[in-house]
């Protein structure tokens, strides 16, 4: 189970870029490929989480609350509606509460940071969730246009980005990571957009990892796939509490 958050939370991490063919200045480029990020204050959504990996998979209901810009709160169900797992995510932790083996797991953004090797902050954890670009255009990011999509590419520390949106609605469609060092990839794929508070939301989220493993290249899957997606301006909770039963 904290496989699959640790996959989601690289998701989360990884959502990026695109390869292009002429560069542009930063006004130009802010004029010509400006996507549409998802505006909210409260969130709430009802989905389905498939997780499969050389030696696990898994299917659950999850429960996923946000706050714009200050909270991110998970609730996952395997079977019967009893819950297995709870994760509260804040601009400065990560948490994350085991309920069927009575463990906690805490982050911070330096030491997730460290761990992936790749800087990673609350934006760009919600901007994943919401299929919205996370990074900055910047002047030598790559940009083209072509067959109704718009594509930009970048470079950002040892990962290379490109990132596709439709031209229609200048909403994320895809996403490719590559890692320079290893060549290991990430594929994000946003699709089944409905439209949500007059935004366009994806409704399903498809992240394929391939990566080297013991045994050779491994593959790993997610699916998220949203039944229901409710935004508004009144205020949601957030109930989380570590218990004493756990382990810090």
């Amino acid at each position: 189970m904290m496989r699959l958050f640790s996959v989601l939370i690289c998701c989360a991490v990884l959502i990026f870029s695109s390869c292009g063919k002429k560069l542009l200045p930063t006004s130009s480029v802010e004029e010509e490929y400006a996507l549409e990020k998802f505006d909210f204050e409260y969130l709430q959504a009802k989905s389905k989480i498939r997780f499969s990996s050389p030696d696990k998979s898994l299917s659950s209901s999850a429960t996923i609350r946000m706050k714009k810009d200050s909270v991110i709160w998970v609730s996952v169900s395997p079977i019967f509606g009893i819950e297995a797992a709870r994760g509260f995510i804040s601009q400065d932790t990560i948490v994350f509460m085991d309920r069927v083996n009575k463990d906690v797991y805490r982050y911070n953004y330096e030491t997730l940071s460290n761990t992936l090797n790749f800087e990673v902050d609350f934006e760009m954890v919600q901007s994943i969730l919401l299929g919205n670009q996370v990074f900055d255009f910047k002047g030598d990011d790559n940009f083209s246009k072509k067959s109704g999509e718009l594509k930009i590419g970048q470079k950002r520390g040892r990962f290379e980005l490109e990132t596709t949106a439709a031209v229609d609605n200048r909403k994320v469609r895809n996403v490719k990571v590559r890692e320079i060092p290893d060549g290991s990839k990430m594929e994000i794929i946003f699709s089944e957009f409905n439209i949500i508070a007059e935004q366009a939301f994806p409704f399903n989220t498809d992240v394929e990892i391939i990566s080297k493993g013991k045994n050779g290249e491994e593959r790993t899957q997610v699916e998220i796939n949203h039944s229901k997606v409710e935004v508004g301006n009144t205020p949601i909770s957030f109930p989380f509490s570590v218990s004493s039963k756990y382990e810090n």
